[in-house]
C-alpha cells in the first residue's frame, strides 16, 4: 500500500469546515470555515465593477460562485466514488465534505480505498483550499476614515440602516489606491498615491513622508507628485 502523508489534507479539511486560526504577521486571526467564507462572499461588492446584480439588485461575485461551483462538482464525485449519497443541498457542502472525508479515511485505513483513489481524494481537498486563499488575495482592503470629507464634509452615509464612514479607501497589492466619498450628494474621487497622500493631508491624518517618499512619492504640501505612475 502507497504511503502518503495527509497531514496537509487533514488541515485543509479542518479550514474548509471548522472555525479556525491562521498566523499572520499581525498575529493570531480567527476565521469562520473557509467553505462558509466563500458563500457569504458570493453576495459582497468586492472591487469596483466587478460585480453584477443578476437582475435583483443583489451583487454577485462571480469568481467565488464560480469557484464554489467547482468545489461542489468535484466533492459530488468524490461521494459518488466512495458510494454516498449524492450531496444534500445547496447549503449542505460543508457537512458533505466533511462526511466525505471522514468516509474515505476509514475506507482508507480499512484497505478499501485504492491509492490512486485515496490520493486524489487528498490533492482535491488541498486545491479547494488554494483556490479559495486565491480568491481572498484578488479582494482589495477597505479602510474606513472616520473624519469628514474634505469636498462636502459628510462624516457617516447610511447603507442598509447601517450608519458607516462616508470616507473609504480600497488598496490591494499592485494597484493604485482608490478613495472616494459615498455620500450620494458627492462621490468625490482619489485615484492613486499622490491623491490619497494629499487627501490624508486635508483631512490632518498622520503622514510618514519618509515612508512615502521610500515609496518613491515626493511629498510636498503643497502639490505632491509620484517618481512613478501609481497606475502602472
Amino acid at each position: 500500500m502507497m504511503v502518503v502523508s495527509v497531514t496537509a489534507a487533514e488541515r485543509a479539511i479542518v479550514r474548509l469546515t471548522q472555525p479556525h486560526t491562521e498566523m499572520t504577521e499581525a498575529g493570531a486571526v480567527d476565521w469562520p470555515p473557509l467553505l462558509d467564507w466563500l458563500d457569504r462572499s458570493i453576495t459582497e461588492v468586492v472591487k469596483r465593477g466587478g460585480a453584477g446584480s443578476n437582475g435583483l439588485g443583489i451583487p454577485i461575485n462571480f469568481g467565488a460562485l464560480r469557484v464554489l461551483n467547482d468545489i461542489r462538482r468535484a466533492n459530488g464525485r468524490i461521494r459518488e466514488g466512495l458510494y454516498l449519497a449524492k450531496q444534500s443541498g445547496s447549503n449542505a457542502l460543508l457537512a458533505d465534505v466533511a462526511e466525505a472525508w471522514t468516509v474515505a479515511r476509514r475506507s482508507r485505513s480499512q484497505g478499501e480505498l485504492a491509492d490512486g483513489q485515496w490520493l486524489q481524494v487528498c490533492e482535491e481537498v488541498e486545491s479547494w483550499v488554494v483556490r479559495i486563499e486565491a480568491e481572498q488575495n484578488v479582494r482589495p482592503r477597505q479602510m474606513e476614515l472616520t473624519v469628514p470629507c474634505p469636498r462636502c464634509e459628510a462624516r457617516w452615509v447610511l447603507d442598509g440602516g447601517e450608519r458607516r464612514a462616508a470616507v473609504v479607501i480600497e488598496y490591494a497589492e499592485g494597484r493604485a489606491p482608490i478613495a472616494e466619498c459615498r455620500a450620494e450628494e458627492c462621490e468625490a474621487l482619489w485615484v492613486g498615491w499622490s491623491e490619497i497622500t494629499k487627501l490624508g493631508f486635508s483631512v490632518q491624518a498622520s503622514v510618514d513622508t519618509a515612508v512615502l517618499e521610500s515609496c518613491g512619492i515626493r511629498v510636498d504640501r503643497s502639490g505632491l507628485s509620484r517618481g512613478q505612475d501609481a497606475m502602472s
